[in-house]
Protein backbone atom coordinates (compact mmCIF):
# COMPACT_ATOMS: atom_id res chain seq x y z
CA UNK A 1 0.00 0.00 0.00
CA UNK A 2 1.12 3.63 -0.45
CA UNK A 3 -0.45 6.80 -0.80
CA UNK A 4 -2.07 8.92 -3.60
CA UNK A 5 -1.76 13.09 -3.74
CA UNK A 6 -5.63 13.27 -3.22
CA UNK A 7 -8.09 14.98 -0.56
CA UNK A 8 -7.66 11.49 0.84
CA UNK A 9 -5.45 8.71 1.24
CA UNK A 10 -8.07 6.38 3.12
CA UNK A 11 -7.83 2.87 1.30
CA UNK A 12 -11.03 2.86 2.35
CA UNK A 13 -12.33 5.04 -0.47
CA UNK A 14 -11.74 2.43 -2.81
CA UNK A 15 -15.41 1.10 -2.12
CA UNK A 16 -18.36 2.66 -3.22
CA UNK A 17 -18.31 6.08 -4.37
CA UNK A 18 -15.47 7.51 -1.79
CA UNK A 19 -15.04 8.57 1.46
CA UNK A 20 -17.92 9.91 2.92
CA UNK A 21 -17.34 13.73 4.03
CA UNK A 22 -19.04 15.74 6.71
CA UNK A 23 -22.41 17.94 5.31
CA UNK A 24 -22.35 19.94 8.32
CA UNK A 25 -20.35 23.31 8.84
CA UNK A 26 -17.87 24.12 11.93
CA UNK A 27 -20.21 24.47 14.66
CA UNK A 28 -22.04 20.73 13.45
CA UNK A 29 -18.54 19.27 13.06
CA UNK A 30 -17.63 20.62 17.12
CA UNK A 31 -20.78 18.82 18.50
CA UNK A 32 -19.86 15.68 17.09
CA UNK A 33 -21.28 16.39 13.50
CA UNK A 34 -25.62 16.92 15.05
CA UNK A 35 -27.35 19.42 13.94
CA UNK A 36 -31.04 18.44 13.44
CA UNK A 37 -32.31 20.06 16.61
CA UNK A 38 -30.15 23.13 16.80
CA UNK A 39 -31.56 26.52 15.92
CA UNK A 40 -28.61 28.85 15.62
CA UNK A 41 -29.49 32.41 15.28
CA UNK A 42 -26.42 33.64 14.11
CA UNK A 43 -25.00 30.37 11.97
CA UNK A 44 -26.30 28.71 9.34
CA UNK A 45 -27.25 25.14 9.73
CA UNK A 46 -27.50 22.44 6.70
CA UNK A 47 -28.15 19.60 8.16
CA UNK A 48 -31.89 20.89 8.98
CA UNK A 49 -33.27 23.28 6.53
CA UNK A 50 -36.12 24.05 8.92
CA UNK A 51 -33.75 25.55 11.70
CA UNK A 52 -33.52 28.83 8.86
CA UNK A 53 -36.32 30.64 10.21
CA UNK A 54 -34.58 31.18 13.52
CA UNK A 55 -31.94 32.80 11.00
CA UNK A 56 -31.34 36.53 12.56
CA UNK A 57 -29.41 38.22 10.17
CA UNK A 58 -27.90 37.72 6.65
CA UNK A 59 -25.05 35.00 7.03
CA UNK A 60 -21.47 33.97 5.15
CA UNK A 61 -19.75 31.43 5.85
CA UNK A 62 -16.49 29.92 4.44
CA UNK A 63 -14.14 27.22 5.94
CA UNK A 64 -11.00 24.82 5.65
CA UNK A 65 -9.92 21.42 6.85
CA UNK A 66 -6.90 19.84 7.11
CA UNK A 67 -6.74 16.04 8.03
CA UNK A 68 -3.60 14.23 9.67
CA UNK A 69 -4.06 10.48 8.78
CA UNK A 70 -2.22 7.38 10.24
CA UNK A 71 -3.03 3.84 8.52
CA UNK A 72 -1.92 0.95 9.68
CA UNK A 73 -1.86 -2.60 9.03
CA UNK A 74 0.12 -5.92 10.84
CA UNK A 75 3.23 -5.46 9.00
CA UNK A 76 3.63 -2.00 7.99
CA UNK A 77 2.22 2.25 8.82
CA UNK A 78 1.74 5.12 6.97
CA UNK A 79 0.81 9.09 7.40
CA UNK A 80 -0.87 11.17 5.00
CA UNK A 81 -1.79 14.80 5.29
CA UNK A 82 -4.02 16.87 3.27
CA UNK A 83 -5.76 21.02 3.29
CA UNK A 84 -8.85 21.75 1.10
CA UNK A 85 -12.08 23.65 1.06
CA UNK A 86 -14.47 22.67 3.31
CA UNK A 87 -17.44 24.62 2.83
CA UNK A 88 -18.65 27.98 1.09
CA UNK A 89 -22.58 29.41 2.08
CA UNK A 90 -24.70 32.38 2.02
CA UNK A 91 -28.02 32.50 4.14
CA UNK A 92 -30.28 35.74 4.81
CA UNK A 93 -33.84 35.92 6.34
CA UNK A 94 -36.54 37.14 4.12
CA UNK A 95 -38.68 38.59 6.90
CA UNK A 96 -39.22 37.45 10.55
CA UNK A 97 -39.33 33.55 10.83
CA UNK A 98 -38.67 32.62 6.41
CA UNK A 99 -35.30 32.21 5.90
CA UNK A 100 -33.04 31.05 2.44
CA UNK A 101 -29.70 30.07 1.78
CA UNK A 102 -27.25 27.82 -0.37
CA UNK A 103 -23.82 26.80 -0.55
CA UNK A 104 -21.18 24.34 -1.83
CA UNK A 105 -19.67 21.44 -0.29
CA UNK A 106 -17.45 18.15 -1.22
CA UNK A 107 -20.09 15.09 -0.46
CA UNK A 108 -17.19 12.56 -1.39
CA UNK A 109 -13.67 11.75 -1.61
CA UNK A 110 -11.66 8.74 -3.82
CA UNK A 111 -7.92 8.74 -3.23
CA UNK A 112 -5.90 5.56 -2.96
CA UNK A 113 -2.75 3.54 -4.08
CA UNK A 114 -2.72 -0.11 -3.32
CA UNK A 115 -1.04 -2.94 -4.71
CA UNK A 116 -1.40 -6.62 -4.66
CA UNK A 117 0.85 -9.61 -5.95
CA UNK A 118 -0.68 -12.47 -6.75
CA UNK A 119 1.55 -15.69 -7.47
CA UNK A 120 1.35 -17.52 -10.65
CA UNK A 121 3.49 -20.33 -12.20
CA UNK A 122 7.05 -19.77 -12.33
CA UNK A 123 5.88 -15.68 -12.11
CA UNK A 124 3.89 -13.32 -10.24
CA UNK A 125 1.26 -10.37 -11.42
CA UNK A 126 0.94 -7.52 -9.45
CA UNK A 127 -2.26 -5.15 -9.27
CA UNK A 128 -1.68 -1.69 -8.64
CA UNK A 129 -5.31 -0.22 -8.07
CA UNK A 130 -5.54 3.17 -8.27
CA UNK A 131 -7.97 6.35 -7.58
CA UNK A 132 -8.78 9.62 -7.69
CA UNK A 133 -11.50 12.28 -7.99
CA UNK A 134 -14.79 13.02 -5.93
CA UNK A 135 -18.79 14.21 -5.74
CA UNK A 136 -19.98 17.66 -5.44
CA UNK A 137 -22.46 19.11 -3.60
CA UNK A 138 -24.07 22.19 -4.47
CA UNK A 139 -27.58 22.82 -2.12
CA UNK A 140 -30.51 25.68 -1.83
CA UNK A 141 -32.73 25.74 1.11
CA UNK A 142 -35.54 27.34 2.68
CA UNK A 143 -36.99 27.19 6.51
CA UNK A 144 -40.45 28.75 7.31
CA UNK A 145 -42.23 28.98 10.71
CA UNK A 146 -45.91 27.96 10.09
CA UNK A 147 -47.14 28.94 13.13
CA UNK A 148 -45.70 29.69 16.58
CA UNK A 149 -42.84 26.75 17.50
CA UNK A 150 -43.33 24.77 14.72
CA UNK A 151 -40.82 25.32 11.72
CA UNK A 152 -40.35 23.66 8.45
CA UNK A 153 -37.91 23.72 5.49
CA UNK A 154 -36.76 21.96 2.16
CA UNK A 155 -33.59 21.29 0.80
CA UNK A 156 -32.72 20.61 -2.69
CA UNK A 157 -29.15 19.06 -3.85
CA UNK A 158 -27.33 18.93 -7.11
CA UNK A 159 -24.72 16.29 -6.87
CA UNK A 160 -21.84 16.57 -9.66
CA UNK A 161 -18.63 14.70 -10.25
CA UNK A 162 -16.00 12.00 -11.26
CA UNK A 163 -14.44 9.08 -10.22
CA UNK A 164 -11.20 8.06 -11.77
CA UNK A 165 -10.12 4.46 -10.88
CA UNK A 166 -7.15 2.54 -12.93
CA UNK A 167 -5.76 -0.92 -12.48
CA UNK A 168 -2.37 -1.59 -13.78
CA UNK A 169 -1.33 -5.60 -14.48
CA UNK A 170 2.46 -5.58 -14.18
CA UNK A 171 4.23 -8.80 -14.48
CA UNK A 172 6.99 -9.20 -11.96
CA UNK A 173 9.31 -10.84 -14.03
CA UNK A 174 10.92 -8.26 -15.42
CA UNK A 175 8.57 -5.91 -14.37
CA UNK A 176 6.80 -5.62 -17.75
CA UNK A 177 3.36 -3.28 -17.96
CA UNK A 178 1.06 -6.45 -19.33
CA UNK A 179 -2.67 -4.92 -19.40
CA UNK A 180 -4.27 -1.57 -17.79
CA UNK A 181 -8.04 -1.08 -17.55
CA UNK A 182 -9.59 2.75 -16.73
CA UNK A 183 -12.86 3.19 -15.11
CA UNK A 184 -14.80 6.44 -15.26
CA UNK A 185 -17.74 7.09 -13.45
CA UNK A 186 -19.30 10.51 -13.95
CA UNK A 187 -22.46 11.79 -11.52
CA UNK A 188 -25.21 13.83 -12.21
CA UNK A 189 -28.68 14.51 -10.22
CA UNK A 190 -30.89 15.92 -7.84
CA UNK A 191 -32.56 15.03 -4.19
CA UNK A 192 -35.01 16.53 -1.98
CA UNK A 193 -34.87 16.75 1.60
CA UNK A 194 -37.81 17.73 4.08
CA UNK A 195 -36.82 18.90 7.87
CA UNK A 196 -39.00 20.32 10.54
CA UNK A 197 -38.42 21.06 14.02
CA UNK A 198 -40.58 22.28 16.94
CA UNK A 199 -39.67 24.02 20.01
CA UNK A 200 -41.49 24.34 22.98
CA UNK A 201 -40.44 26.95 26.12
CA UNK A 202 -40.22 25.16 29.60
CA UNK A 203 -39.24 27.67 32.59
CA UNK A 204 -35.93 29.14 31.16
CA UNK A 205 -34.62 27.07 29.01
CA UNK A 206 -35.80 25.61 25.32
CA UNK A 207 -36.57 22.61 24.12
CA UNK A 208 -36.49 21.57 20.65
CA UNK A 209 -36.89 18.28 18.79
CA UNK A 210 -36.01 17.51 14.77
CA UNK A 211 -36.20 15.55 12.27
CA UNK A 212 -35.06 15.46 8.34
CA UNK A 213 -36.50 12.47 5.87
CA UNK A 214 -34.37 12.22 2.36
CA UNK A 215 -36.35 10.03 0.18
CA UNK A 216 -34.52 7.25 -1.81
CA UNK A 217 -33.59 8.84 -5.38
CA UNK A 218 -31.96 7.67 -8.54
CA UNK A 219 -28.74 9.25 -9.16
CA UNK A 220 -27.49 8.90 -13.02
CA UNK A 221 -24.54 7.69 -13.60
CA UNK A 222 -22.60 7.37 -16.88
CA UNK A 223 -19.29 4.53 -17.19
CA UNK A 224 -16.84 5.09 -19.46
CA UNK A 225 -14.20 1.92 -19.36
CA UNK A 226 -10.96 0.80 -21.42
CA UNK A 227 -9.23 -2.41 -21.37
CA UNK A 228 -5.64 -2.54 -23.00
CA UNK A 229 -3.29 -5.21 -23.14
CA UNK A 230 0.53 -4.65 -24.06
CA UNK A 231 3.67 -6.31 -26.09
CA UNK A 232 5.66 -8.18 -24.21
CA UNK A 233 7.88 -5.04 -24.01
CA UNK A 234 4.95 -3.31 -22.23
CA UNK A 235 5.55 0.08 -24.03
CA UNK A 236 3.25 -1.04 -27.17
CA UNK A 237 -0.42 -1.60 -27.12
CA UNK A 238 -1.68 -4.96 -28.61
CA UNK A 239 -5.35 -4.36 -28.06
CA UNK A 240 -7.80 -2.15 -26.73
CA UNK A 241 -11.07 -2.53 -25.82
CA UNK A 242 -13.65 0.55 -24.71
CA UNK A 243 -17.16 0.23 -23.21
CA UNK A 244 -19.68 2.58 -22.31
CA UNK A 245 -22.67 2.22 -20.45
CA UNK A 246 -25.75 3.89 -18.61
CA UNK A 247 -26.14 3.16 -15.12
CA UNK A 248 -28.19 3.98 -12.15
CA UNK A 249 -27.59 4.63 -8.19
CA UNK A 250 -30.09 4.38 -5.54
CA UNK A 251 -29.25 7.40 -3.02
CA UNK A 252 -30.00 5.78 -0.29
CA UNK A 253 -32.96 7.19 1.89
CA UNK A 254 -32.73 8.52 5.43
CA UNK A 255 -33.86 9.47 8.82
CA UNK A 256 -32.43 11.91 11.38
CA UNK A 257 -33.99 12.57 14.66
CA UNK A 258 -32.96 14.91 17.28
CA UNK A 259 -33.83 16.58 20.59
CA UNK A 260 -31.55 19.24 22.22
CA UNK A 261 -32.33 21.68 24.92
CA UNK A 262 -30.88 24.82 25.59
CA UNK A 263 -30.38 28.05 28.00
CA UNK A 264 -30.64 30.64 25.30
CA UNK A 265 -26.98 32.05 24.81
CA UNK A 266 -25.90 29.99 27.75
CA UNK A 267 -25.48 26.51 27.29
CA UNK A 268 -27.41 23.91 24.73
CA UNK A 269 -26.89 19.78 25.02
CA UNK A 270 -28.43 17.39 22.24
CA UNK A 271 -28.25 14.43 20.92
CA UNK A 272 -28.83 12.61 17.79
CA UNK A 273 -29.36 9.48 15.58
CA UNK A 274 -28.91 8.98 12.18
CA UNK A 275 -29.97 6.10 10.01
CA UNK A 276 -29.03 5.52 6.52
CA UNK A 277 -30.40 2.74 3.76
CA UNK A 278 -27.21 2.41 2.15
CA UNK A 279 -27.45 -1.40 1.68
CA UNK A 280 -28.92 -0.51 -1.85
CA UNK A 281 -26.63 1.78 -3.27
CA UNK A 282 -24.96 0.27 -6.30
CA UNK A 283 -21.24 -1.85 -5.67
CA UNK A 284 -18.43 0.04 -8.41
CA UNK A 285 -14.99 -0.85 -7.17
CA UNK A 286 -12.64 -3.33 -7.75
CA UNK A 287 -12.42 -4.87 -4.32
CA UNK A 288 -14.66 -7.40 -2.87
CA UNK A 289 -16.94 -5.55 -0.56
CA UNK A 290 -20.72 -5.83 0.65
CA UNK A 291 -22.82 -2.47 1.68
CA UNK A 292 -24.75 -2.61 4.85
CA UNK A 293 -27.31 0.23 6.47
CA UNK A 294 -25.06 2.92 8.55
CA UNK A 295 -26.42 4.56 11.91
CA UNK A 296 -25.08 6.85 13.74
CA UNK A 297 -24.95 8.21 17.47
CA UNK A 298 -24.34 11.74 18.32
CA UNK A 299 -23.72 13.51 21.38
CA UNK A 300 -22.85 17.58 21.95
CA UNK A 301 -23.09 20.60 23.22
CA UNK A 302 -21.83 23.99 24.07
CA UNK A 303 -21.46 26.61 26.94
CA UNK A 304 -20.84 30.42 26.61
CA UNK A 305 -20.07 31.55 31.33
CA UNK A 306 -21.36 35.35 29.99
CA UNK A 307 -22.06 36.46 26.70
CA UNK A 308 -22.81 39.62 28.41
CA UNK A 309 -19.41 40.34 29.68
CA UNK A 310 -17.49 43.14 28.24
CA UNK A 311 -14.55 43.13 30.10
CA UNK A 312 -13.50 39.29 30.07
CA UNK A 313 -12.93 38.46 26.77
CA UNK A 314 -12.42 34.42 27.76
CA UNK A 315 -15.88 34.65 28.88
CA UNK A 316 -18.05 35.61 25.40
CA UNK A 317 -16.25 32.19 23.98
CA UNK A 318 -18.47 29.46 22.91
CA UNK A 319 -16.31 26.21 23.70
CA UNK A 320 -18.14 23.32 22.41
CA UNK A 321 -17.58 19.48 21.98
CA UNK A 322 -19.15 16.11 21.01
CA UNK A 323 -18.91 12.91 20.66
CA UNK A 324 -20.31 10.42 17.66
CA UNK A 325 -19.86 6.30 16.73
CA UNK A 326 -20.51 5.05 13.47
CA UNK A 327 -21.50 1.74 12.27
CA UNK A 328 -20.46 2.59 8.60
CA UNK A 329 -21.70 1.35 5.68
CA UNK A 330 -19.08 -0.60 4.90
CA UNK A 331 -18.38 -4.71 5.33
CA UNK A 332 -15.18 -5.81 3.49
CA UNK A 333 -13.28 -8.84 2.78
CA UNK A 334 -10.23 -9.80 4.91
CA UNK A 335 -6.64 -11.05 3.40
CA UNK A 336 -7.37 -14.58 4.43
CA UNK A 337 -11.06 -15.47 3.50
CA UNK A 338 -12.92 -13.28 1.08
CA UNK A 339 -15.76 -14.69 1.78
CA UNK A 340 -15.26 -13.51 5.32
CA UNK A 341 -16.80 -10.07 5.57
CA UNK A 342 -15.47 -6.95 8.45
CA UNK A 343 -17.57 -4.09 9.54
CA UNK A 344 -15.93 -1.17 9.09
CA UNK A 345 -16.63 1.36 12.34
CA UNK A 346 -15.80 4.52 13.23
CA UNK A 347 -15.93 6.68 16.44
CA UNK A 348 -14.32 10.30 17.27
CA UNK A 349 -14.46 13.11 20.01
CA UNK A 350 -14.31 16.76 18.54
CA UNK A 351 -13.77 19.90 20.89
CA UNK A 352 -14.14 23.09 19.32
CA UNK A 353 -14.55 27.21 19.92
CA UNK A 354 -16.47 29.94 18.76
CA UNK A 355 -14.38 33.36 18.68
CA UNK A 356 -16.04 36.40 18.14
CA UNK A 357 -13.97 38.70 16.83
CA UNK A 358 -14.55 42.34 18.79
CA UNK A 359 -15.77 45.56 16.99
CA UNK A 360 -17.28 43.02 14.22
CA UNK A 361 -20.08 40.93 13.39
CA UNK A 362 -17.53 38.15 12.81
CA UNK A 363 -16.71 34.68 14.81
CA UNK A 364 -13.71 32.46 14.23
CA UNK A 365 -14.42 28.79 14.36
CA UNK A 366 -11.95 26.71 15.68
CA UNK A 367 -11.76 22.89 15.93
CA UNK A 368 -10.57 19.49 16.41
CA UNK A 369 -11.76 16.11 15.44
CA UNK A 370 -9.69 12.81 16.71
CA UNK A 371 -11.03 9.63 15.58
CA UNK A 372 -10.59 6.06 14.64
CA UNK A 373 -11.72 3.68 11.96
CA UNK A 374 -11.38 0.18 10.79
CA UNK A 375 -9.33 -3.07 12.54
CA UNK A 376 -5.86 -4.64 11.73
CA UNK A 377 -7.86 -7.79 12.43
CA UNK A 378 -8.03 -10.21 8.99
CA UNK A 379 -5.26 -7.85 7.21
CA UNK A 380 -7.11 -5.35 7.43
CA UNK A 381 -6.06 -1.87 7.49
CA UNK A 382 -6.23 0.41 10.78
CA UNK A 383 -7.03 4.40 10.49
CA UNK A 384 -6.62 6.82 13.20
CA UNK A 385 -6.78 10.52 12.25
CA UNK A 386 -7.06 14.05 13.44
CA UNK A 387 -9.18 16.72 11.40
CA UNK A 388 -8.72 20.36 11.98
CA UNK A 389 -11.32 23.00 10.75
CA UNK A 390 -10.98 26.46 10.51
CA UNK A 391 -13.99 28.95 9.27
CA UNK A 392 -15.39 32.51 9.60
CA UNK A 393 -19.17 33.40 9.80
CA UNK A 394 -19.90 36.98 8.59
CA UNK A 395 -23.58 38.33 10.08
CA UNK A 396 -24.74 41.56 8.60
CA UNK A 397 -28.72 42.97 8.09
CA UNK A 398 -29.50 42.69 5.12
CA UNK A 399 -33.12 44.47 3.68
CA UNK A 400 -33.71 47.00 7.33
CA UNK A 401 -35.87 49.53 6.07
CA UNK A 402 -34.13 52.81 7.90
CA UNK A 403 -35.84 54.22 10.83
CA UNK A 404 -33.86 57.39 10.46
CA UNK A 405 -31.97 59.16 7.40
Amino acid sequence: MSLAQQNTASSYSAYGIGDFQSQGFSLNNDLGGLGVALRPKQNLNPTNPASLSALGSATFEAGAKGVSLWQKDQNTSQEFYSLTLSHLSLGFPIREGLAVSGGLLPYSFQGYDITKVTPEAGDSLSNNYSGSGGINRAYINIGLEVIEGLSVGLTGSAFFGQLDQQIDKTSSEGQVLVGRVDDTYSIRNQTLDIGLQYQRDFQDKKATFGVVFSPEAQLDMRHNKSTRTYEATGLNVDTTVYEQSELNMTFPKSYVFGLAIEKESNWLVSAEYDFRETSKMRLIGAFPHQLRNATQIKLGGWWTPNAQDIHNYSNIIQYRAGFSYKSGHLSVSTDANENSQTDINEMSISLGVGLPMKRSKTTANIGLELGKRGTQDGGLIEENFIKFHLAFTFNDNWFTQRKID
